[in-house]
């Protein structure tokens, strides 16, 4: 059997033309390598959280996992992995997901922080964490797994009736039949025929209102189940039911709202006297304040609409 060289010989091919045909297309894979990974961006180390930390929360070794990322310009805003010791000790300024990175902004250190709670207040001024409570029997919610921190909402409180006013009524003597109490006088319209004259002569229940038409933002949701990820592979994410018991599954859910503190009192009350509290979810609030709506705008609405259309 002839040999190869023989073959090729024969065959009239040049052995050293397939030679230099084997070197160059080497040359040029190592060179399409060395390309392709020039091109690839740089990757770092940061820290993510292991799992869902909720404002507050102290931060702990086991709270933190590393995660391999490629390096850009948003890559200042997170945590580099041999910082560790520095987040350790501090408290989650912000909702962490479970494997999500933590931000340098997300995190206040322990020095200096009184309470858990300040570490959110530290960053808005002039606001008050509210917990609104979903389970309550007058708040009409979605569930709670329906939020997400960031979420924006508003709250309308619906009250059907007026409580009376604690007072004595001063009895009045009607002249031979004894002492009568005169009832507490209906509103009425006025004599005018001004709109807002009309407008204004409504403003008694059943009425509504919404508080914050310019939107109030969700911090945190607390009562629902813990979402941790696993050490060895941070891009799992699974709820932790190991450990959660009948009471864990049990606990009261709230919405931690981020309200002005000037509005504490309104939303306080609304909640207590209020027949109902129903939590919208807004894409973006309105600036302007709305003017409530009654049963008696209610009545001149349908008589207006009605009118117009039978005409």
């Amino acid at each position: 059997m002839p040999k190869l060289s023989e073959r090729l010989a024969k065959s009239g091919v040049n052995l050293l033309v397939i030679i230099i045909a084997i070197v160059v297309f080497i040359a040029a894979f190592v060179v399409l390598m060395a390309v392709s990974n020039a091109s690839k961006p740089e990757t770092i180390e940061i820290l993510a959280a292991s799992r869902t930390l909720n404002i507050g929360d102290p931060i702990a070794s086991t709270d933190l996992v590393t995660i391999t990322v490629y390096k850009d310009q948003l890559a200042n805003m997170t945590i580099p992995s041999d910082q560790a010791d520095q987040v350790v000790g501090g408290y989650a300024a912000l909702p962490i997901s479970a494997g999500q990175p933590i931000l340098r902004d997300a995190i206040i250190a322990s020095a200096g922080i009184g309470t858990r709670l300040s570490a959110i207040l530290s960053k808005y001024p002039g606001y008050s964490l509210f917990p609104l409570p979903l389970d309550a029997p007058n708040v009409v919610a979605a569930e709670g797994a329906s939020y997400v921190p960031g979420d924006l909402v508003s709250i309308t409180v619906v009250i059907a009736s007026r409580p009376q006013p604690p007072v004595t009524p001063t009895p009045i003597y009607d002249g031979g039949y004894g002492y009568v109490i005169t009832p507490t006088p209906v509103p009425s319209a006025p004599s005018g025929e001004s709109t807002l004259d009309k407008a204004l002569a409504r403003s008694y229940p059943p009425m509504s209102k919404n508080l914050f038409p310019q939107g109030v933002q969700v911090i945190a949701i607390q009562g629902l189940p813990v979402q941790t990820v696993s050490q060895t592979d941070p891009s799992s994410s699974t709820t932790d039911s190991s450990n959660i018991s009948y009471t864990d599954y049990n606990q009261p859910k709230r919405l931690v709202l981020l309200v002005p503190s000037k509005s504490v009192e309104a939303l306080s009350l609304g909640l207590q006297s209020g027949d109902m509290l129903i939590v919208s979810m807004v894409t973006e609030g309105q600036v302007d304040a709305t003017a409530g709506f009654t049963y008696w705008d209610f009545e001149e609405m349908f008589r207006l609409e009605r009118e117009s259309v039978l005409k």
